[in-house]
């Protein structure tokens, strides 16, 4: 079992993203754009813009569709502005904290600083498209293109990453230091799987994707630039979850370990009995054992402490090829966190863990 309780992730530290974050320049058919040049269709206050990047130099008079000359970015909001007046369930974004907020009255130009300072005219509503990602306490993916590249500089030390509800078909991973020499780490491979247990399925089996990578080797350099790129080939990249940190080894995942879910979909049944289906979704949890070395009990029961009510990606094993790997992967809470000191060599964790 191990946990890498996350970096946070500021502008600072996101150097670079092709996942837009404010509205872009409105499309001009006269214009010529050059490759990685944003636009999209006039949006009005609270209203969302569908932005298109440029596939090619020169794009002039292209429809914006998804093609060989333009490619889905990504979904933004209109930047807050106490000057504007936004309708009811108009959405703007707040750039000073990557944020979405929702319009809860009409007419709604309160000239405020921030709109989080009026929650009776304001509703939270998550974070930007670009830094959902980074929004562990919230289960909604980044959705962009066909492609998606971020670049991460922690600026301090940090020993692991993991991604967690991808659906993309490659992926792409390089970390480079000036202290390192260069490049020190490198994968790179297909995401694409397919579980043949027939030969029915050998023939007509439909492939998926594999959800989830984790990587706990990378080297701690505090200059350390990590480039992650994700491409699909039909559909629009998403991500869950991109975690960056520090990795600290509770012990060794052992028996009784469960995966299942809180299942908050409803089933109710009119006067003649049928049934009625609401369905809402699933949030998975986990039960985990670990046999935790008494030397390490005092490390473990600060980690307890700090991931108090504190989103953590929990891996129960550290292969991602394992067929057990996305089973016993959570991130999210703890439930439970039982240390039981019978023996007199080792410890038995018990977690009860989470999803947000």
């Amino acid at each position: 079992m191990r946990v890498i309780p996350p970096l946070e992730v500021t502008d600072a530290r996101l150097t670079s993203s092709t996942v837009p974050d404010a509205v872009a320049a409105t499309y001009d058919g006269a214009t010529n754009y050059g490759v990685g040049d944003l636009a999209g269709a006039a949006t009005t206050y609270g209203n969302p813009q569908s932005v298109f990047r440029s596939l090619q130099t020169p794009n002039t008079g292209n429809t914006q569709v998804e093609g060989a000359f333009w490619t889905f970015a990504g979904l933004v909001y209109p930047v807050w502005s106490g000057a504007s007046s936004a309708a009811i369930g108009g959405i703007v974004t707040d750039l000073a904290t990557n944020s979405l907020y929702e319009s809860l009255v009409a007419s709604n130009n309160f000239a405020l600083d921030n709109v989080a300072d009026d929650i009776a005219k304001w509703k939270y509503i998550g974070k930007t498209n670009r830094f959902r990602m980074f929004d562990y306490s919230r289960s909604e993916p980044t959705i962009t293109g066909q492609t998606l590249t971020i670049v991460f500089a922690a600026g301090k030390r940090m020993n692991a990453m993991g991604l967690k509800g991808m659906k993309a078909n490659a992926f792409d991973i390089t970390v480079t230091s000036v202290l390192g020499g260069g490049t020190v780490r490198t994968a790179s491979g297909s995401l694409n799987t397919r579980d043949t247990q027939t030969w029915s399925d050998y023939f007509f089996g439909e492939f998926g994707t594999i959800p989830s990578l984790a990587y706990f080797d990378i080297p701690p350099y505090t200059d350390a630039i990590v480039t992650i790129t994700l491409t699909s080939t039909s559909s629009p990249v998403e991500i869950g979850a991109i975690v960056f940190g520090t990795f600290v080894f509770i012990g060794r995942t052992i028996q009784s370990t469960s995966s299942d879910v809180l299942n908050f979909s409803t089933v109710e049944r009119d006067e003649d009995g049928n049934a009625i289906l609401t369905p809402r979704r699933n949030v998975p949890k986990s039960r985990q054992q670990v046999l935790c070395a008494k030397s390490n009990v005092n490390k473990v029961i600060d980690v307890r402490e700090k991931l108090n009510a504190t989103p953590a990606l929990w891996y129960g094993l550290a292969d991602s090829t394992d067929g057990y790997f996305d089973a016993v992967t959570i991130l999210g809470i703890y439930k439970a966190f039982e240390i039981n000191t019978d023996t007199p060599l080792d410890a038995i964790v018990s977690l009860e863990l989470e999803e947000v």
